[in-house]
C-alpha cells in the first residue's frame, strides 16, 4: 500500500476510534451512579442515537477503506484449549514423586 493509502487507512482508523470513546464517554457519564442511570440514558437518547450514527459512519468508512484480507476471530472470543490446567496430571506427578 502506497504512504498516501497508508495515511488514510490510519485517518479513517483514528476517526472511528474518537468516535467510539465518544460514545463510550457518553455512556460512562449518564450510567454512573447505578439508580438514576435509565432515566438519564432515557432523557438522552437523541443525543446518544446520533453519537451512535457518526460511530457506525466512521465504521462503515474504515471498513469500505480496508484492504481484502483474510478474516481473525476477536482474541478475546477465542478459546483456547490449551490453557486448561488438569489437576489429574498435577496429581498423577505428585504421585510419582512420592514412591
Amino acid at each position: 500500500m502506497d504512504v498516501g493509502g497508508g495515511r488514510e487507512d490510519l485517518r479513517r482508523l483514528a476517526v472511528w476510534l474518537s468516535r467510539r470513546r465518544e460514545v463510550d464517554e457518553a455512556v460512562a457519564q449518564l450510567t454512573h451512579y447505578g439508580p438514576a442511570a435509565s432515566s438519564r440514558v432515557h432523557s438522552h437518547l437523541q443525543a446518544l442515537t446520533g453519537l451512535l450514527a457518526l460511530e457506525t459512519a466512521a465504521f462503515d468508512a474504515l471498513r469500505e477503506g480496508a484492504p481484502d484480507v483474510p478474516q481473525l476471530p476477536l482474541p478475546a472470543l477465542v478459546r483456547d484449549e490449551h490453557t486448561v490446567v488438569s489437576l489429574a496430571a498435577g496429581r498423577e506427578r505428585r504421585a510419582r514423586q512420592r514412591t
